[in-house]
């Protein structure tokens, strides 16, 4: 599968960026209402036991503040998307636009876990178990791994597609003399 992302017009590029920027929101929002607000088993700074970040209050204000974050970068993604909004009269490109969040959402928990989980152990997803380990790997192989796969077999499945589609509309074009 070739990358095409770098030949194509800024509004496409656009869209494409637009589809990463969402898809990465989801994946932080998901994680901080769930796994923080809902379920309890973190918060985004569990891991530092130090002041001023010891407190339930720091913990909150930490929590929120990532999801501010997740808000501005939705925000910008939906100004990307309606930058490339002429894309969107292709009906074909919702599959696009579907493998670019589905790989912006497991982007996020693959880097969540590299960088929050193991490499500067600020939290992992269960704080409360003595392995948190199994659980950073079940996370980032669920909704990391998995849904990177998951999005790139979408385009990938769209490209093909498409090719059987401009294949079937030159075997019915007649012949030129």
């Amino acid at each position: 599968m070739d990358n095409r992302i770098a030949f194509l017009p800024p509004q496409k590029q656009r869209f494409n960026l637009a589809g990463y920027l969402l898809g990465v929101a989801l994946g932080g929002l998901f994680d901080g209402i769930l796994l923080q607000q809902i379920l309890q088993w973190h918060h985004f700074l569990s891991g530092i036991t130090h002041a001023p970040f010891d407190t339930p209050r720091a913990q909150v204000i930490a929590d929120g503040m990532f999801q501010l974050v997740m808000c501005i970068i939705a925000a910008i993604g939906m100004r990307k998307l309606l930058q490339a909004r002429f894309v969107l009269i292709d009906r074909a490109f919702d599959r696009v636009l579907a493998g670019d969040v589905l790989i912006g959402f497991g982007a996020w928990h693959l880097v969540d876990g590299i960088l929050a989980q193991w490499l500067l152990d600020i939290h992992h997803v269960r704080m409360d178990v003595a392995d948190p380990s199994w659980w950073d790997w079940l996370w980032f192989l669920l909704f990391g791994v998995l849904f990177v796969a998951a999005g790139i077999a979408l385009r990938a499945w769209r490209a093909s597609v498409d090719d059987q589609e401009r294949r079937r509309k030159r075997r019915s074009t007649p012949a030129q003399q």
